[in-house]
């Protein structure tokens, strides 16, 4: 195994993940690397990256799944190296890392690895689910759907929290869309079970109206607090006795934080890391953490929801504050605030502007769904590859 040394008059900037926090801060701090002032390197097991609705999209034929994608061989920062490679262990205590070829010593180190998914949890639900964080899962479904006719189909929030809080509710919208493309939707009966006392609670009760509102509107039953239990061939047990036959079941997976990261130590009993809301530090000295792989605490108690929109702004505030630690410039506060676009099918999405930190409580403002909404969708997205790739 190979060791990377840092440059010892450099600071040494390791960032672990290139999903929306990772590429946020190799965007960001590029231009230190290009300076002199520090070495960056940004580490992530794939050679690509992709937005999850880009999969939604894939599903209901509004794309081909590799057009959302972009190589990490194309990336724009180019004084940031690049390693294509799998984190397996991090030593605190010793500034380094671990991977399964080279050794790392890092200054200062972010982790944005994203949450690790898992099927296992559940018995017989990897048997039995496909699962609608993973693109191979989702084009399987894809197929089964096409050939569908009767019966009934679950899309079951498996265990919270879990990333993308629209995500598994976009999805429902999505099917029916294709149900009712296909003339089938009156013969199929469509549900959504979830642990959650609403959709999308974090965001307070008007979002959860909103979005059982159209729920409602379109035919979609939906059981609110239903935790699974067990997935036996067609038939779920939730933990509150209640019992479900279904012909096809889609599932958000388990979530925690990867192996790696549980087993340096850095995690608590949630499972993910715990970090200092503003600054994003964690038990560990010069180890960040923003993103998925985080447990962080609002002002009211009340979980930070996990959504790539906010990854990225928690990465900005990072970046800007380690490159004031090392250039004495003005430290910068996080503001909490992002804006997704909740995709209700029938190319409408619904622009959400959610505000985290307000005194009295996370605030969401929620429009109604629009053809220009789901073209606020494809903005979002445009814009952020042109930043972070070349093509």
């Amino acid at each position: 195994m190979n060791n990377l040394e840092s440059n010892i008059n450099k600071p040494h900037i390791v960032i672990l993940g290139a999903g929306f926090g990772g590429l946020t801060l190799a965007s960001e701090l590029d231009h230190l690397a290009e300076e002199g002032k520090a070495q960056v390197t940004l580490v992530d097991k794939n050679l690509s990256f992709s937005m999850g609705f880009s999969m939604q999209w894939a599903m209901v034929d509004r794309r081909n799944p590799e057009d959302g994608e972009r190589y990490y061989s194309a990336l724009k920062p180019r004084y940031v190296k690049f390693i294509q490679d799998e984190i397996i262990a991090i030593e605190t205590e010793k500034y380094t890392l671990h991977t399964k070829s080279f050794h790392l010593d890092y200054d200062y180190l972010v982790i944005a690895l994203g949450a690790e998914l898992s099927m296992e949890p559940i018995p017989g639900l990897a048997e039995n689910a496909y699962n609608l964080c993973e693109l191979q899962s989702v084009m399987k479904l894809k197929d089964a759907l096409k050939t569908v006719t009767e019966g009934t189909i679950v899309i079951m929030i498996v265990s919270t929290p879990f990333k993308c809080p629209p995500a598994p509710y976009e999805y429902a919208f999505l099917i029916d869309e294709i149900l009712r493309r296909k003339n089938v939707r009156k013969k199929i009966r469509l549900l959504l079970t979830t642990p959650e006392p609403q959709p999308m609670p974090v965001a307070g009760k008007a979002a959860g109206d909103f979005i059982k509102s159209i729920l409602s509107d379109k035919g979609i039953e939906y059981f609110p607090l239903h935790k699974p239990k067990t997935v036996t061939g067609k038939k779920i047990v939730y933990e509150n006795g209640f019992e479900l036959n279904h012909d096809i079941l889609c599932v958000m997976p388990v979530h925690r934080a990867p192996k790696a990261v549980r087993d340096s130590g850095l995690t608590d009993a949630s499972g993910f890391v715990p970090v200092d809301l503003g600054s994003f530090t964690t038990r560990a000295e010069r180890i960040y953490a923003v993103g998925d792989v985080t447990s962080i605490k609002l002002p009211n108690g009340n979980p930070h929801p996990k959504a790539g929109v906010f990854a990225e702004a928690q990465a900005h505030t990072v970046a800007r504050n380690i490159v004031a630690e090392i250039l004495g410039t003005k430290r910068e506060e996080y503001t909490g605030f992002g804006v997704c676009y909740i995709d209700v099918g029938n190319e409408k999405a619904s622009p959400a502007n959610i505000s985290l930190l307000t005194p009295d409580g996370p605030k969401a403002i929620i429009s109604e769904p629009l053809t220009d909404g789901l073209k606020g969708k494809e903005l979002f997205e445009s814009e952020r590859l042109q930043k972070w790739f070349l093509a």
